[in-house]
């Protein structure tokens, strides 16, 4: 037979829970909104019925419930959109990186190519090329001095060293943020670790550490934002509650070693960055220190996708630990491609000023153009500037042009300029030989300035470029396509990794989000659950008091 008291214990059980469940639907609503929080809930089991079964059980029509317990405290989170979520933050932080790269590219090189109006407006390289044409044009039909196209040249090649040391400059603080992101990432790895030994160290005693568990799941999803990872956890032992999560190992995808073990607290591992001492100092590879001492290089290309990879890809990396030539990236193409552009510029002027005449010194003497540019490229970035002797002094632009009718063999030079390519140094050997032009007679006339109108000609003509041949102009504008064609192709696949990205992480929240209506709901079912539970203790009592000090006094 039960006991008299039976009930009071059954309404103290009651009472207990759902004080326990008002205090998580409490801990709930403070942090509604708290980064990263995911709501709990009160798992409440019922007590074990009375009597037990036995051999020595009371005779009693049946079992007798016992009242509840509050089981476990358990946050609700779906552990697949997780995996999900961080799958996908390492694509769209990847692109991320790629599309913020070539926003800040176009920027340096400011072309717009949608109507001339525009293109006419902007400041760039493609309208100063046009503009430096034009003065020589302008000077052949004596509508410009050479002060003018002096200034234009000044202007063109600081143009091309503008650009070239801008995207230099950007370069570098692309290194920063590399080195930043080295520090960030080894900066996770140690406090993910951390939180595992905490974890570890509650767990084995029937602990829930739910908010340890949201503290970790954040810096996991940042991890997961810069590179690409896979996250397992494991159970703690020893007596671990059966809603206990356990604590993470990470693992680098396209790795087997785990950067953090679960069970290892001395095993995390760190990451590097290594960079070769060649002219571009590109990422050379990615190393893995780990805490035993041994270490593993990877390549960037074979690096795990994420911001990190596409900050590196931005920078430039070697693609083959073979060919330390083997050097790709973004801004080294931009870098390489604009190298390309002032290079042919400079030579094409160079040789056609070349086999031109300037005016004539203080001795009356024309003398053979020299170069018009300097271009040097012996360290990154080159330089493109114009000839001392020009700057000096504008009579030094070999603008005349030869006198065709000083030479003996006018068609023998006229053969030279039809080669195709023209061979600039036979036609300089050419004229340099006075046995080609008769006595008495100028190599040039004052006023003549038919080399100038060659140069100007240079913008239609198809100059050599990496084994092919382009136009200086369309090799240009053919470059700045290309370059907006990857933009708009990172800032695509960003918008989208983002938007599902936003979709799953949408669909996490509305799992784990606190729901002020929801937990205002619960607060007012444990409410009432609580006062009838102590509705019950008064039962009780009353209960009591009507045997203790009722019976047994009839007739007094």
């Amino acid at each position: 037979m039960s006991s008299t008291f039976f009930g009071l214990e059954t309404a103290r059980r009651a009472i207990n829970a759902q004080r326990i469940g008002l205090q998580t639907t409490s801990h709930n609503i403070a942090n509604a909104n708290t980064p990263g929080y995911s709501r709990q809930r009160v798992n409440l089991n019922a007590t074990n019925a009375f009597p037990t079964a036995g051999m020595n059980q009371p005779s009693i029509p049946g079992q007798i419930g016992t009242g509840v317990e509050g089981g476990s405290i358990q946050r609700i989170r779906d552990q697949f959109l997780d995996v999900q979520f961080r799958s996908r933050a390492s694509d769209a932080g990847f692109w991320h990186a790629s599309y913020k790269s070539f926003e800040r590219m176009e920027d340096i090189f400011n072309e717009s190519f949608k109507t001339p109006e525009a293109e006419s407006q902007s400041s760039n390289i493609s309208r100063q090329l046009n503009q430096f044409w034009n003065a020589w044009s302008d000077l052949a039909s004596g509508k410009e001095s050479k002060s003018v196209l002096k200034e234009e040249a000044n202007t063109i090649a600081e143009s091309f060293n503008s650009v070239a040391r801008d995207l230099v400059e950007t370069r570098d603080q692309l290194k920063s943020e590399i080195d930043a992101t080295q520090e960030e990432v080894n900066a996770l790895l140690k406090a993910i670790n951390q939180i595992n030994i905490d974890i570890r160290s509650v767990e084995p005693h029937g602990y829930v550490p739910n908010d340890l568990y949201d503290r970790q799941d954040s810096l996991i999803d940042e991890l997961s934002n810069l590179i690409d990872i896979k996250v397992e956890r494991s159970p703690s032992g020893g007596q671990s509650s059966n809603v206990a999560e356990g604590a993470v190992s990470i693992k680098m995808v396209g790795m087997d070693e785990p950067l953090v073990s679960y069970n290892d607290p001395n095993a995390v591992a760190s990451v590097e960055v290594g960079y070769s001492n060649s002219e571009f100092g590109e990422v050379s590879s990615i190393i893995v220190n780990r805490a035993d001492g041994s270490s593993e290089s990877i390549l960037a290309s074979d690096f795990a996708k994420g911001e990190f990879k596409g900050l590196i890809q931005a920078f430039g990396y070697q693609s083959d630990s073979d060919d330390p030539s083997s050097v790709e990236g973004s801004y080294v193409w931009a870098l390489e491609q604009v190298k390309e552009v002032a290079q042919a510029f400079a030579r094409e002027v160079n040789a056609v000023h070349s086999i031109g005449f300037t005016e004539p010194d203080v001795t009356g003497q024309m003398n053979p153009g020299g170069e018009f540019f300097t271009f040097t490229d012996n360290e990154v970035p080159f330089t493109l500037a114009v000839n001392n002797d020009i700057l000096t002094n504008t009579n030094n632009i070999a603008s005349l042009g030869v006198n065709l009718d000083a030479l003996e063999d006018k068609s023998a030079y006229q053969d030279l300029l039809k080669e195709s390519p023209i061979n600039y140094l036979a036609i300089q050997a050419f004229l340099a030989d006075d046995g080609n032009f008769k006595d008495g007679m100028p190599k040039a006339i004052t006023g003549n300035h038919t080399n100038a109108q060659l140069i100007s000609e240079i913008r239609d003509t198809k100059v050599s470029f990496n084994g092919g041949e382009k136009q200086i102009g369309t090799f240009y504008r053919d470059f700045i396509g290309e370059m907006g064609a990857k933009g708009k192709q990172a800032a695509q696949n960003y918008v989208n990794s983002d938007m599902l990205l936003f979709t799953i992480d949408g669909r996490r929240q509305q799992i784990s989000n606190v729901s002020m209506d929801e937990e205002l709901t619960m607060m007012i079912q444990f409410q009432h659950a609580y006062n009838a539970a102590a509705r019950s203790i008064t039962v009780a009592d009353e209960m009591l008091d009507r045997i203790i000090n009722g019976m047994g006094v009839v007739g007094r």
